[in-house]
């Protein structure tokens, strides 16, 4: 059942995908806010489903794939030219670790910056884990370029801390203001 919602989500619409991320991040944003001392509880159990299910789907969800190497950034951009569904992969790297992204900064300790900084770092560490996985075990082909969207995806994510911040500063303002 797992897999087919994968499969679902996967061959789901690309612009539905792409106006889901900045939908889930305003949303995400604001309900931090409005729940701010459960946010912490949300943000765990949310990190920790974030990790395995990216793990799942990377390591042990996939089918038969050729293995192999590519070390060579962007080079996904270039096959796409005559393979469009290479898109597709790209974009759901990018959303795969969208809500890693979303949740982690509220874990950490710091400014904006140090919390969206070591959220892109762990995002880059988990792909990169993931990727060295796939190659050891040839379960897949290791790609620079899945480094670089899910690094993306992590980034992108992270942008719903500082509009939290943003929501936090316009709700203290409107309290005191009454």
């Amino acid at each position: 059942m797992l897999n087919e919602v994968f499969h679902d989500v996967y061959v789901s619409n690309i612009l539905a995908v792409i106006i889901a991320m900045p939908i889930l991040l305003a949303v995400w944003s604001v309900l931090s806010v409005l729940f701010k001392e459960k946010t912490t509880w949300i943000c765990v159990i949310a990190v920790a489903i974030s990790i395995v299910l990216i793990i799942y789907i990377t390591v042990f969800s996939r089918g038969e794939s050729e293995p192999g190497l590519d070390l060579i950034p962007f080079s996904s951009f270039v096959r796409a030219r005559t393979q469009p569904h290479m898109y597709r992969s790209m974009l759901m790297n990018v959303f795969l670790f969208f809500p890693l992204g979303l949740f982690l900064p509220y874990l950490i300790e710091g400014g904006i910056k140090r919390r969206i900084l070591l959220t892109v770092s762990w995002g880059l560490l988990l792909s990169v884990t993931v990727e060295l996985i796939q190659l050891i075990f040839s379960i897949g082909l290791c790609e620079t370029d899945d480094v670089i969207c899910n690094t993306l995806g992590a980034a992108l994510g992270s942008l719903a801390y500082p509009l939290s911040v943003l929501w936090t500063k316009r709700k203290n303002k409107t309290d005191k203001s009454k």
